[in-house]
């Protein structure tokens, strides 16, 4: 049986209105919700202009596979912050840039990027610490429906 975890995903970018369906497809087969209580995410929370903010509990191994495949398919921007499972893995921030692959993050209970003292070394300089958390603390840009 996969660990469950609670899990938050913020997502933005621009998406064509012929992409909403399959957007609300992946948030359905995910099981995310609008709130912690459970709020279902409706059309009108997606086509706010706003960053639309996704939450889970009890979500396996902390992933919402479908909507960051969806996300990642339509080059939207996202980042997950998923707590850690006891014994299994630690909390981590996950940011994707609408390009490329995804970064990963080991994070606090509280979603603040973590660098342990071996990341410090492998990053080898102040700059490149700066550079790792400013791609770790990415800002997300309000979700965008055109057409």
């Amino acid at each position: 049986m996969a660990d469950r975890v609670s899990v938050t995903l913020r997502l933005g970018g621009t998406l064509s209105a012929d992409r909403v369906p399959d957007l609300m497809a992946a948030i359905a087969a995910d099981d995310a919700g609008a709130d912690w209580e459970g709020e279902p995410v409706t059309l009108d929370r997606v086509v706010a202009g706003e960053t639309l903010v996704l939450v889970g509990t009890e979500v396996a191994w902390g992933i919402f596979e479908e909507i960051e495949g969806f996300a990642q398919r339509a080059g939207l921007v996202y980042a997950r912050w998923s707590g850690g499972a006891s014994g299994s893995f630690g909390p981590e921030r996950v940011v994707f840039s609408g390009a490329g692959a995804p970064e990963y993050f080991s994070a606090s209970d509280d979603d603040e990027v973590m660098l342990s003292a071996s990341d410090i070394r492998q990053l080898g300089s102040h700059a490149a610490i700066l550079a790792s958390l400013e791609r770790a603390e990415l800002a997300i840009p309000p979700l965008i429906v055109r057409g």
